[in-house]
């Protein structure tokens, strides 16, 4: 750029690093950070999260495809809920993948204590949410009034039951085109081995 001394040349160069998938990978790492992305549970086995990766390329995508920051943030609370974003290149709904940050927290994989590992799971999510999204340590709400800021226990414990009244599961992405594929084939071999079994039966 510095050789460069035609009129545009900031401009130019401006664009160039925002349309470089480049520009997605640097920013979509801060985000990152902040909702705690990992690979892995941690703790003492640190076993993996299934498709972990998803969530950050996901992120990736969004940054680079500009994707607005109100629908960014819907996405994150309710992508699953929402009417699908699709992403004709990869054949899915980004949408759903939002929510993928909600499964990045620290799990003991030896809690001799299930309702007590399920509440530090909870405040776990509640504590990124109230950081990520608010710039608030919310979490101190969990044993009195927020101090500083308008936050009530009472507050804390609706949003703890709104994200306990929540499960963990797995979702389809792929379009309705892409789950359609092969099925019309196998519906039809299944009849056709039906009815050679059912033949072979009788037999």
């Amino acid at each position: 750029m510095l050789a460069d001394s035609s009129a545009d040349a900031t401009e130019r160069l401006v664009d160039r690093l925002l349309a470089s998938a480049a520009f997605g990978e640097h920013w979509a790492g801060y985000w990152l950070d902040l909702v705690r992305f990992g690979e892995t549970g941690g703790y003492v086995r640190d076993y993996p999260i299934p498709e972990a990766w998803r969530y950050r390329d996901y992120c990736v995508r969004a940054f680079n495809g500009d994707v607005p920051y109100d629908r960014f943030v819907a996405e994150h609370l309710a992508g699953d809920l929402l009417p699908p974003r699709h992403n004709p290149t990869l054949q899915i709904n980004d949408a759903v993948l939002g929510t993928g940050h909600l499964r990045l927290m620290e799990i003991s994989s030896t809690a001799t204590d299930v309702a007590l590992e399920e509440a530090q799971m909870l405040e776990s999510q509640i504590d990124t949410l109230g950081k990520a999204f608010q710039g608030l340590t919310i979490s101190c709400a969990r044993c009195h009034d927020h101090k500083f800021d308008a936050i009530s226990q009472r507050d804390y414990y609706a949003l703890f039951g709104t994200l306990a009244s929540g499960r963990q599961t797995q979702a389809v992405i792929d379009d309705e085109a892409v789950r359609q594929t092969g099925v019309a084939e196998l519906t039809d071999l299944k009849r056709r081995l039906t009815t050679a079994l059912t033949a072979a039966w009788r037999d």
